[in-house]
């Protein structure tokens, strides 16, 4: 777990126009909530979420203005993958003895035999898992050993096992798999085979005629 302190501001106004402000001045509008308390409209600096968000930190410090440090997740980012900016966040307050449900990435382990040895292909389903644990227990990510597949193994939510953390999707959701190599037709096959499609067409034509 990192130590990163991240500074909101509580903002007033809200609506499209002011979210648009707030970005060209390169903030992010967002949401801060917690459990029995009122939701705060906040926003923050985008270079500052911007490593928040590439810590792979689970758990962080807040700071809303000069009220007091607290502990939060980020729970959800709206962002422009192309234009690389973000769009809006929100930031759940967490109670350390409160269990919390948060997405955590996944982290591919080791060279497949699969791949390596029998020219499979690794092919990753999913990227993050959700789980549920305390804040304190929040993994900084999952990791998925695949050393040992071979084409036709997978790894699923039920193959994971964290002290702790509880996954919670479908237990038989593919988190990876090693696929079979696709082999290309030669092109005096493909060609065969075109020339096969023509005469079944020819012949049908012919039918239709007659």
């Amino acid at each position: 777990m990192s130590d990163i302190l991240l500074h909101l501001e509580e903002r007033a106004e809200t609506g499209k126009q002011f979210a648009k402000r707030l970005r060209r001045e390169g903030k992010v509008p967002g949401i801060f909530y917690a459990h029995k308390e009122k939701s705060v409209p906040i926003a923050v600096d985008e270079r500052e979420m911007m490593k928040v968000l590439t810590s792979e930190s689970g758990l962080i410090d807040i700071k809303i203005g000069d009220k007091r440090k607290r502990k939060a997740i980020i729970k959800e980012v709206q962002s422009d993958p192309i234009k690389q900016t973000l769009y809006h966040v929100d930031i759940q307050g967490v109670r350390l003895k409160e269990k919390v449900n948060v997405s955590v990435p996944v982290q591919i382990l080791g060279e497949s035999k699969g791949v390596k040895d029998q020219g499979g292909i690794l092919h990753q389903y999913l990227h993050e898992v959700e789980v549920s644990c305390l804040p304190l227990d929040i993994p900084d990510h999952v990791d998925v050993d695949v050393t040992e597949l071979l084409v036709g193994d997978s790894v699923t939510i039920a193959d994971l096992a964290m002290e702790n953390v509880a996954f919670t999707q479908d237990p038989e959701q593919l988190i990876v798999s090693i696929l079979a190599p696709t082999v290309a037709k030669e092109p005096a096959e493909e060609a065969k085979a075109e020339e096969g499609e023509e005469v079944e067409e020819k012949e049908e034509k012919e039918k239709e005629e007659a």
